[in-house]
């Protein structure tokens, strides 16, 4: 058999609740509760209109349907959809913000800088 390239990517159900530290190299789809920290080096994060987090998050790609309270640091980009309720801070290169989105914080976007300091 030739080589194919798999994603992977991990759900966590919406029944699963999650107090600790969430560490990752891949994409992740949440559509339960993490309190706490979740922390990827590399891949998307997708949290599910489902999803309630309570969390410092640092990811590279950040897609957010769901209700998240925190620290808020993305490498690449931060989306928030129609459904999105977030309260805290954002730091990332790009924000996006649909229509329909609630946000309460801050949201520092930083265009020069890449890497967020970790």
């Amino acid at each position: 058999l030739p080589f194919q390239d798999v994603t992977v990517m991990t759900t966590i159900g919406a029944s699963r609740i999650i107090n600790g530290q969430l560490t990752s190299r891949e994409d992740i789809t949440i559509h339960g509760r993490v309190k706490g920290e979740i922390s990827m080096e590399a891949g998307a994060l997708l949290v599910a209109p489902t999803a309630n987090i309570d969390a410092r998050v640092r990811a590279p790609r950040l897609t957010i349907h769901g209700t998240m309270a925190g620290d808020i640091s993305a490498e690449e980009r931060v989306e928030l959809t129609d459904t999105a309720s977030v309260s805290g801070t954002l730091l990332a290169p790009a924000v996006v913000m649909k229509e329909g989105a609630f946000f309460n914080g801050a949201i520092a976007v930083d265009r020069n800088s890449k890497k967020i300091a970790r």
